[in-house]
């Protein structure tokens, strides 16, 4: 069969189906494949009818973005489908303020954690880690925020997802990347151990890949970008809907309950070439 359908970064939301083509930087299964997101994408120009990516466009430096839309819209034929899910920081703000005109400090506390903290993060998981950890060992005293967090983000923190339903394949790949990972962190450590103590505090992270935020998008700026990429009739949608009568909603933007997959918080922009 020929792929008809591109999805980039996909982590472990993608389909194994010989429609799609699985991208992702360091892949979690043999289903997907491994490739610098941030170069040519490896399908032919105008041969695809859908390219989607969630959560990955605010990782891209603002200086880049220009140039992976352009990618995306070489590889989509002519009616070919975009769709973006992203951060939505229109909906961050707007809740942040809404919490604290109600008082609910607690809640416009993390607003203020799910908007900043993957933009300034220096460690592995950052203040968002750190929160969840929180909350998940005092379970009754933040019953709320619990509830809020998965609303918000879709992280069910005291439900993380079951290693055991995963095939062999996918255990194998995520316990290799984060080998990987740590491997890379101490070669790191070792070599900015040499960096004045200052100027490594000031300039250094110890990030993981792929865990901070480069750039915050809305609606108007996403759109803007997309215009100027050359796509039109650009849409917001809902984690929901799609203009693409056979998105497969389940499991890529949304849960077996009807919940969306990355909660509340997130815009989902699609646009046509």
């Amino acid at each position: 069969m020929t792929v008809q359908y591109l999805n980039i970064a996909c982590g472990d939301a993608f389909l194994a189906d010989d429609l799609w083509l699985n991208l992702d930087f360091a892949p979690v299964s043999p289903a997907v494949k491994q490739a610098n997101l941030l170069g040519r994408l490896p399908s032919p120009d105008s041969s695809l009818k859908l390219v989607y990516s969630s959560h990955f466009l605010e990782h891209i430096p603002y200086a880049d973005v220009a140039k992976f839309l352009a990618e995306c819209y070489r590889v989509l034929a002519k009616g070919g489908v975009i769709r973006l899910v992203v951060p939505d920081l229109e909906n961050i703000c707007r809740e942040y303020l809404k919490c604290r005109d109600l008082a609910e400090h607690e809640k416009a506390n993390f607003c203020i954690i799910e908007l900043l903290d993957q933009c300034v993060r220096t460690r592995v998981g950052g203040r968002l880690g750190e929160y969840f950890h929180t909350i998940k060992q005092n379970p009754v005293e933040f019953a709320t925020m619990i509830e809020y967090v998965k609303n918000r983000t879709g992280e069910d923190v005291l439900n993380p997802p079951n290693v055991m339903s995963l095939t062999p394949s996918t255990i194998f790949g995520k316990v290799k990347r984060k080998i990987s990972q740590k491997l890379l962190f101490i070669w790191i450590n070792l070599l900015t151990s040499l960096l004045p103590s200052a100027f490594r505090q000031q300039n250094v992270s110890f990030a993981s890949v792929g865990e901070k935020h480069a750039w915050m998008w809305d609606f108007y700026t996403l759109s803007q970008k997309l215009a100027e990429a050359g796509f039109r009739d650009i849409k917001r949608v809902g984690f929901d809907t799609s203009m693409v009568s056979d998105f497969p909603l389940v499991p890529l933007d949304m849960n077996p309950d009807g919940t969306p997959r990355k909660g509340q918080s997130s815009l989902y922009v699609e646009a046509v070439k």
